[in-house]
């Protein structure tokens, strides 16, 4: 029986040498399969990651580059901005494929677009022999712009009610541009014609397309404007000056730049002609009224606490912003600290080429004229806005029929972009 159980176990002894050495065997065979298959597993990977990615690059470049087109006359400003984006991104991707770019402007649809193609390689393992030459993979992008609305009316007041409000039989006619309150719009039995109309909190009346609400607010865009510049306005004025202020009833009379103490009154018939420049109005306004007339190109006019303009009656006012310097764009305005109401009820009001630009205070327009028809472009930025009477305003939007130029952050803008691609 002994014998018998050891002959048992000698037989099951070489059967397990026999079955650990064909095991290791057939590993010998196989392991190198597995390890192979295992790499290019772990490669491909990695190569699918890099794609992804390079494709992610090349969507925003594309969407970098896109909004220029609306600026750049050839395309190239998109194409370096788009370039730039991607540059700066590859040079953040610690393990980066080496790449070659191309950026073109292409017509999709009728509209400018910007395409990007970013061909990508890295080698793969055994010294770029599986795959042979490595791995190689492509990502496309095209983005066309989507051009926002030109900012022409803000109203900047975030406090109160009635902020831009538009009485009686009054009109606001804005076709080609926005009008904006960062409060509330109401329409009282008169009507506001725009391109878009969009209020931060709530709008009413007849209001044309119908207004949007709970819009973002939108900073004023000359807040870090000095308007303090000129050294006269912290000179208190004299009462010599005060006494010498302009007050004419006839004749024409031409009004150097430079500060004017107590304001200038014309009336009767007389015709007041602003020399090119600035002018500052210190402790006294600028009224226009009767048959008056106000005349200026490349002027504006600026108003301190304790002054402000008014134009009335049958006065004719034609007024061309500055067109260079701080002030470029401007043609009305008044300091931080002027809380007046600035009137305009003149028959003639005709052409206000510019921004009036009255960030604390409140504008009215008043009467039954048409106010500012004639202006290639007009830009109102004010704490408050409010028609009553009969009067139309217009804010024109052709900013290419003149050579006073537009301040940044109104007017044109250049939008965002979207993929077509």
């Amino acid at each position: 029986m002994k014998a018998a159980v050891d002959a048992l176990s000698v037989l099951a002894a070489r059967f397990r040498r026999a079955s650990e050495g064909s095991i290791a065997l057939k590993f010998a065979l196989l392991g190198p399969a597995i390890l192979l298959l295992g790499v290019g597993a772990i490669d491909l990977l990695a190569v699918n990651a890099a794609d992804t990615r390079l494709q992610a690059v090349a969507d925003a470049g594309a969407l970098a580059g896109a909004p220029s087109l609306a600026l750049a006359t050839d395309g190239s400003e998109a194409r370096e901005r788009a370039a730039a984006f991607i540059d700066a991104q590859m040079k953040d991707w610690a393990e980066a494929p080496a790449y070659a770019a191309t950026y073109e402007v292409v017509d999709r649809a009728g509209q400018r677009a910007i395409r990007v193609l970013l061909r990508g390689h890295r080698p793969s393992f055994f010294a770029s022999m599986l795959p042979p030459g490595g791995w190689n993979f492509n990502a496309e992008a095209i983005a066309s712009s989507v051009g926002l609305v030109p900012l022409c009316v803000l109203v900047t007041g975030e406090r109160g009610v009635r902020l831009l409000n538009v009485r009686n039989s009054s009109r606001m006619n804005a076709p080609a541009c926005l009008v904006h309150s960062n409060r509330d719009i109401l329409v009282e039995g008169g009507h506001i014609d725009a391109a878009l109309v969009q209020a931060v909190t709530t709008a009413g009346g007849m209001i044309s397309p119908a207004p949007s609400t709970g819009a973002a607010p939108i900073e004023d865009p000359f807040v870090n404007l000095d308007l303090d510049r000129n050294p006269s306005l912290g000179v208190l004025c004299t009462a010599a000056e005060l006494v010498n202020r302009i007050k004419v009833s006839s004749g024409v009379h031409r009004v150097r730049a430079g500060r004017h103490c107590g304001g200038i009154e014309a009336f009767g018939d007389a015709r007041i002609v602003l020399a090119p420049g600035e002018h500052f109005f210190l402790e006294g306004s600028l009224v226009v009224r009767e048959n008056a007339r106000l005349e200026g190109e490349d002027v504006v006019a600026f108003f301190d606490s304790a002054s402000r303009f008014s134009f009335a009656d049958n006065a004719m006012v034609a007024l061309d912003g500055r067109k260079s310097g701080p002030y470029a764009g401007i043609v009305l305005g008044s300091t931080r600290t002027n809380y007046q109401d600035f009137m305009i009820s003149a028959d003639h009001v005709e052409s206000l080429l510019g921004v009036l630009y009255v960030p604390s205070a409140r504008l009215v327009v008043d009467g039954d004229a048409d106010v500012a028809r004639d202006s290639a472009w007009t830009v109102i930025v004010a704490k408050e806005i409010q028609l009553k009477g009969s009067p139309s305003l217009f804010i024109n939007a052709n900013y290419d029929a003149s050579d006073v130029p537009v301040p940044a952050g109104v007017g044109p803008r250049a939008g965002g972009a979207r993929l077509v691609q």
